[in-house]
């Protein structure tokens, strides 16, 4: 037994020093040290209606990275450029609650650029005219908060895919305008879901250490990523978006490799959202 503990103790002495060296050991024998191959992702878990308080949410596990998304319905008045549609907004918060690499205060770069992103996507996804209550009076104002509660890489999968468990799950009570008043009722006896005009399914594939290519990086090899493709499928099978970060080359062959894969993929995701 001591033998056995001297031995684990001194691999995980050498992965602190010598975090480089160690990924680059296991990545020269045509493994990762998780064991997993190449293009092998974690497994992903999906649980809809997390969270009690929110007219929908989900959680999301890709191994230990942990996301939940909550969405919550405001009534707002429309902006006067689309007097029929409503609002959906989205937040993604990385706070040192899921990672030491995170700071507290304003959200980071990441977080941001998360957001944005993810907004982008999601304007495909919601018709905003079914947001609408009355024209020109009042729309519903959907806020998407989405929390990374563990981050072991990949975070940026685990949000979207919770975001659309979030809308699939959302339901929003039956609203009425008074018009002599001007006050929205809600029915909350009556509760109607969104139309989704398609589903998405993301596939995220890294370049580790300038050389390697390995889907669904974890947070060790993600410190070593010089380059990361984000692939979307819709539940078609059709490209809805490739986002490309990093300083790394990726050619057009690892490109079209990666959306070979990411169909693949399409399929776990889509009966974990089942």
């Amino acid at each position: 037994m001591a033998s056995t503990e001297q031995l684990t103790f001194a691999i995980e002495t050498f992965k602190r020093i010598h975090p480089v060296e160690f990924q680059r050991r296991f990545l020269s024998q045509d493994t990762r040290h998780d064991g997993r191959a190449f293009l092998q992702f974690r497994a992903t878990h999906v649980v809809k209606g997390t969270i009690g308080t929110a007219q929908g949410s989900a959680t999301v596990r890709i191994g230990n990275t942990t996301v939940v998304c909550g969405i919550k319905a405001e009534v707002s008045e429309p902006d006067v450029n689309t007097p029929d549609q409503g609002y959906l907004a989205t937040n993604v918060d990385l706070s040192p609650i899921c990672s030491a690499n995170y700071r507290p205060g304003a959200p980071g770069d990441e977080a941001q650029v998360d957001s944005e992103h993810i907004f982008r996507l999601f304007g495909e996804v919601v018709d905003l005219k079914q947001l609408c209550i009355e024209n020109d009076q009042a729309v519903w104002s959907l806020s998407a908060d989405i929390v990374c509660l563990k981050s072991d890489g990949n975070v940026l999968d685990a949000a979207i895919i919770a975001l659309m468990a979030a809308v699939e799950d959302l339901k929003l009570p039956q609203a009425s305008l008074d018009p002599a008043t001007g006050v929205v009722s809600a029915n909350k006896a009556i509760e109607t879901q969104l139309t989704l005009r398609k589903r998405l399914f993301p596939a995220t594939f890294s370049l580790v250490d300038d050389a390697y290519l390995v889907a669904d990086a974890d947070d060790a090899e993600e410190r070593l990523t010089t380059a990361t493709l984000l692939v979307v499928l819709d539940d078609q099978g059709h490209l809805a978006n490739v986002w490309k970060r990093g300083a790394g080359t990726i050619d057009r062959p690892t490109i079209a490799r990666c959306i070979a894969e990411a169909k693949n993929r399409q399929n776990v995701v889509s009966s974990a959202l089942e």
